[in-house]
This record gives structure tokens, C-alpha cells and sequence, in this order.
């Protein structure tokens, strides 16, 4: 897939720091993470992640594991991909509508 587009956004520096910080320790990058949200949420149909206020500190160990099963269903199900499964799957889905028109 070309990446042939450029997106901009704005958010606090601070942020910006943290989560690049944050990424280079997951041998990643901010960019990459990115890219990775836009093709799950093409895949999911939507946000690939349920929106909350609570942090993982304020939640009980039934609650976090209760979310780990979850994740761990998902990834089972074939719901959550490798980024270069989801490339695939997204290049294939392209070239299908291509076709069509």
C-alpha cells in the first residue's frame, strides 16, 4: 500500500513527548501507531477501542482480567491483526473494489 498522503494533527507537547517516548520504547513509532489505528479501525468498522475514563490503576483485578480475556478473545477470533495481515487484507479489499468499478 503507498503511502502517498499526509496527515496533520495538533496536540499538547507534553503529550507529543510522552506517547513518541512511549512508542520508541515499544520499538515503534508515534507514526507507525498511527497508521496501525486508521487500518484497525477500517477493519473494526469503526474506534478499535472502546472509549473510557478509567485508568487500569482504578479498576479491580476481576475487571482487568475480565479485559484480558476479552483481548485474548479477540485476538483468538481473528478480530486484532498483525499490522502486515491487516496491509494484506486492506490491499486485497482494494483491489477487489477496483475491480468492480
Amino acid at each position: 500500500m503507498a503511502m502517498d498522503a499526509t496527515l496533520q494533527i495538533r496536540i499538547d507537547s507534553a503529550v507529543k513527548e510522552q506517547v513518541e517516548a512511549l512508542y520508541r520504547n515499544l520499538g515503534t513509532s508515534f507514526a507507525e501507531a498511527v497508521r496501525m489505528f486508521a487500518q484497525q479501525s477500517l477493519q473494526e468498522g469503526g474506534m478499535p477501542f472502546r472509549p473510557s475514563l478509567r485508568a487500569w490503576d482504578d479498576m479491580s483485578e476481576a475487571e482487568i482480567s475480565e479485559k484480558l480475556s476479552r483481548s485474548s478473545e479477540n485476538i483468538a477470533a481473528g478480530r486484532i491483526s498483525a499490522q502486515c495481515d491487516m496491509d494484506a487484507q486492506v490491499k486485497e479489499l482494494l483491489q477487489s473494489r477496483a475491480a468492480k468499478i
